[in-house]
């Protein structure tokens, strides 16, 4: 028995106005994703919920961040904020937490996840109504997806 395994080396690409989003490796135990998000992009906030929570593990590879995180489990809902760059390198996003990220730049960002991705166990909460005096940014650009999603209040009680 060979100890390795080639891998299909075939990204699944798919793109729309924000950029794009690559999955590189997919397994029941493990996703790794690569995307392009160009300056004023806003992705999030998501998470996945027992029995298929994720621990993420993520770092910009170019450009520049604010990462938003959220403990749905915390009644007070609480939004916590950090700017990442290159420089900072991989950063771990605990499994409780809805994760989601603004480009303050065109920007390459990498992310491993520890599980499986599962469709049905996904949540996505809108902050829109939030990013002007978290972020002091007007006008973002969001998927279709993220623009649908109830608000972060919603949240409450959900873990």
């Amino acid at each position: 028995m060979d100890p390795f395994v080639r891998l299909d080396q075939t990204a699944h690409r798919r793109e729309d106005n924000r950029g794009w989003l690559e999955v590189l490796y997919e397994s029941d135990s493990m996703v790794l994703k690569r995307s392009f998000s160009r300056k004023g992009v806003f992705r999030g906030l998501h998470v996945q919920m027992a029995p298929s929570a994720q621990t993420k593990v993520i770092r910009v590879v170019s450009g520049s961040i604010i990462d938003v995180v959220v403990d749905v489990a915390d009644p007070a809902l609480e939004l916590k904020t950090t700017t990442l760059t290159p420089a900072d390198g991989w950063v771990r996003i605990e499994a409780q937490y809805a994760h989601g990220f603004y480009a303050l730049e065109d920007t390459v960002f990498e992310y491993a996840c520890d599980g499986g991705y599962d469709e049905a166990s996904e949540q996505a909460w809108s902050i829109a109504d939030r990013l002007p005096e978290l972020l002091g940014v007007t006008t973002v650009i969001l998927s279709d997806k993220d623009r649908a999603a109830p608000p972060l209040s919603s949240a409450r009680g959900v873990a």
